[in-house]
Parts: structure tokens; C-alpha cells; sequence
């Protein structure tokens, strides 16, 4: 069949006469995938190796059909991003393209000129408009004075990063610093603060359920400073730690505990083991779901094990690049017995004593050698996983001779811990193969 040449333009194909609206959507949905796969390399710490150009841009110069949409819909150019090397002409045009559309602002160690400045003042005139924002600056940048004062009602996410001082600062001084968003952010949900944002660029917390704090320098919180910081965040459900936030012994003011009453997961890491044990000692989260440790070692959680309060709906309990004896997470199970797994990531340690148990009832009972698998697990060393094949009769020998070795070599005292040995041997059979996948080479 012969066609006409003249039904090969854009203008008469099918493609060409689709509604402007789905045009539009079908560019936003372009975007939005683009978009996850830059963040998806960038979280996987890879060089981003997509477009050079913003998807926007592309789809703007493919016709005049496109461009016509492109340009109209005012949701494709929402991302307003100032950095060094960064183009006022290009800035300019996405905010007069985004029209009143809610904007996603990055502004990182802006340079400070008058083209810059008459460009941020105009953002910040029009702070109504942000939904999420990213800023990074230093202490006493002009970037950093303009965000005090400014309201954004309809800001959902921020992150803050400032950097260290140029000159020391007192602890009381520090302290004294500086709230920012002052005319409120009521819809604000999630907030990160990295490095001395902790310090001096606090937004309000009354309504953010999500909040991650990250410091490495040499003034973090002492327990009543960290305490007034937390109870100003009721609404928290997510809760994460990384550095040292807080000063390494948090835990000698119990008295004046931290409540969270809506709290469902707390994550840690620190470069100091007290740390830990201090603010688990410190916050009460009657409702906590889930708890993430990295870092941990053996003996930080000791004083808090040793006087636990009781979590009634902790359900997982995940350890990262962590050094934890079972017999140390046999103690876990059995303070917490809501719990229903224990996670176990890149962890570094010489098989156990119960593998060793294990391994020997497994010869004893002449069952089926063990099987290696290859994991997918991404770490330095390339670990396998034993996968045991059973039959229920093989099963329950098993379970029976375990019970008795264990009970033998006093490796769990199960009498005494309120806990059937059917419960510590279905989770002995997850422990086990998380064990051996990270300590059994070949």
C-alpha cells in the first residue's frame, strides 16, 4: 500500500493529533522517569550517564508542535536550580515557564553577585510557591540571612547543609543560633539538616513526621538541647541519626525522658558506641515499629539491654556493618518478643557458636550436605548462603538434637527466658542462614 508523503509529518500522524492535555501528561511522565533514574544513580553513587540536557529541554526542541506544549505546561520547569557555573538566562526562563506551578528549589554555595542576588530575591518574594528545597551555604552567607524571615505554606520537604564557621564558636553561642522560615511552614513534612544547619537553620518541626540529622563537627547537642529539639517535632514517625549529633553520654539524664508518642522507626549511626545506648535510653516510643543500628558493636547496646523499657510493637530489628554474638541477639528476641525478624547487612564476624552447634548436629544426624548458592549481596568479600534441604522427619530430629546440645553447652538458657524452644528454633533457622551468608566463604 502506497502512502502519502505529506501523512509522514508529526502535524497528521496520530502522534500529532493527540489532545495538548495528553501531550502534557505524557511529558511529565517522561520527566518523572528520567528524573528517578538520575536519583537511583546518584543514591547508588555512580556517575550519572543519562542526557546532558534536562528532559524538558529536549522535548521543547523536537517540533514546534512539542515546544508549543513544552512551553505551556508549567509543571516541566518546577526545578529551579542555582550553583556555580549556573546559567541566570536558563534560571530566568524555567521561572517565567513554571507560571504559578509549586516550585523545587536548589540553591547550592550560590555565588554572591548582584545577577544572583536579583535572582534569588525574586525567589524568595515568591516563597508561597515552593514545595520542597535544598539549600547549601555557608554560616553567614547572604543566602542563608534571606531564608530567616520567609513563609512557605506550601513547603513540603527541605534540607538544609551550612557549612563550619570560618571562626570557633562557643557552645553557648552555637546555641543561640538561628530558627529559619520564621513566617511559617505549616504543610512541612520531611526536613534533613547536615553539618551546622543543625545549629542555625532550624525550621519549625510541629508538623514534620520525617526528620534525619547529620553532624560530624566538634559542638554537637548536649541531652537538654537535644530534648528541646525532639519536642518540638510531636508529629515525628521516622526518626534518623547519622555522626554525632549528640554528646556520647546522653544517657546519665534519664530522668528527663524524650517522648515520641507517634514514632514507628528509629535509625543510628555513630561514630562513638555510647551513643546508641544513650539515646534509646532517652526516647520513649511506645509505638516504634522498626529500629536501625549501623554501626553498632557488641557492647553498645549493653546498657540499654540491661534496662530496656518495654517496646510492644517493635517488629524489626536490623543491624548494618555491625559485630553482635548470637547469644547477644538471643537476648534481643527475648526483651522484645513482638519482634518478627532481625536483619542482618554486611555484617563482619568468625562463625559462631551456634553455627559451630549446628553444623555439628547436621554431620551427627548424616543429613544432606549443605548446598552452596551464590547471593546477589553487594560487599567487599563475595558470600554464599548454605541452604539446608530437610524433610519433616529430618526436621524434627533436628530440632530435638539442637534442643539438647544447646541446652548442654549452655548456649541458650531456655528455661529461664520464657521462651518456647519452638519460637527459638524457627527463628534459629532464619538466624542461621543469615549467619552463614555473611561469614562462610569459600
Amino acid at each position: 500500500m502506497e502512502r502519502d508523503a505529506s501523512s509522514t509529518s508529526p502535524f497528521d500522524c496520530p502522534v500529532g493529533n493527540l489532545p495538548v492535555e495528553l501531550h502534557s501528561a505524557i511529558f511529565l511522565i517522561g520527566q518523572a522517569i528520567e528524573r528517578s533514574e538520575r536519583e537511583m544513580e546518584i543514591l547508588d553513587e555512580e556517575e550519572y550517564t543519562g542526557p546532558s540536557s534536562p528532559f524538558e529541554v529536549r522535548v521543547s526542541h523536537v517540533n514546534a508542535l512539542w515546544r508549543s506544549v513544552a512551553l505551556s505546561t508549567g509543571q516541566l520547569w518546577t526545578d529551579f536550580v542555582v550553583q556555580p557555573g549556573y546559567s541566570s538566562e536558563s534560571v530566568e526562563a524555567y521561572f517565567s515557564r513554571s507560571k504559578q506551578c509549586l516550585l523545587d528549589v536548589q540553591l547550592r554555595n550560590c555565588p554572591e553577585t548582584s545577577i544572583t542576588n536579583n535572582i534569588l530575591s525574586a525567589l524568595f518574594q515568591d516563597s508561597i510557591r515552593w514545595r520542597s528545597c535544598i539549600i547549601e551555604a555557608g554560616l553567614n552567607s547572604w543566602t542563608m540571612n534571606q531564608i530567616v524571615p520567609i513563609a512557605a505554606p506550601n513547603l513540603e520537604r527541605v534540607e538544609f547543609v551550612v557549612k563550619a564557621p570560618n571562626r570557633a564558636r562557643r557552645f553557648d553561642e552555637v546555641w543561640q543560633g538561628r530558627p529559619v522560615l520564621n513566617g511559617g511552614c505549616p504543610g512541612l513534612k520531611e526536613v534533613t539538616l547536615r553539618g551546622f544547619a543543625l545549629h542555625f537553620a532550624r525550621p519549625p518541626l510541629s508538623s514534620v513526621t520525617r526528620l534525619h540529622l547529620d553532624f560530624r563537627g566538634h559542638l554537637p547537642l548536649n541531652y537538654d538541647e537535644f530534648r528541646e529539639l525532639l519536642t518540638n517535632a510531636p508529629s515525628l514517625e521516622n526518626f534518623s541519626i547519622n555522626g554525632v549529633v549528640i554528646e556520647s553520654t546522653p544517657h546519665n539524664h534519664t530522668h528527663t525522658v524524650i517522648v515520641l508518642p507517634k514514632l514507628l522507626r528509629l535509625g543510628i549511626s555513630s561514630l562513638h558506641g555510647q551513643v546508641y545506648s544513650g539515646i534509646l535510653l532517652t526516647v520513649r516510643a511506645p509505638l516504634l515499629q522498626s529500629l536501625i543500628l549501623e554501626g553498632a558493636q557488641d557492647s553498645d547496646l549493653d546498657p540499654f539491654l540491661d534496662a530496656p523499657y518495654d517496646l510492644p510493637h517493635l517488629r524489626s530489628f536490623s543491624l548494618c556493618g555491625s559485630a553482635f554474638a548470637p547469644s547477644k541477639l538471643n537476648k534481643i528476641y527475648v526483651l522484645f518478643p513482638s519482634l518478627e525478624e532481625i536483619v542482618l547487612m554486611d555484617m563482619v564476624f568468625n562463625p559462631s557458636e551456634i553455627l559451630r552447634v549446628v553444623s555439628e548436629s547436621i554431620r551427627d544426624l548424616g543429613l544432606a550436605p549443605l548446598h552452596l548458592i551464590l547471593s546477589t549481596l553487594s560487599t567487599g568479600q563475595e558470600p554464599h548462603t548454605l541452604v539446608l534441604m530437610l524433610n519433616p522427619d529430618q526436621r524434627s530430629d533436628l530440632r530435638e538434637l539442637l534442643q539438647q546440645r544447646l541446652i548442654d553447652e549452655d548456649v541458650v538458657d531456655l528455661d529461664n527466658s520464657k521462651w518456647s524452644f519452638i519460637k527459638f528454633f524457627d527463628w534459629l533457622q532464619n538466624f542461621v542462614t543469615a549467619e552463614i551468608l555473611l561469614s562462610v566463604t569459600t
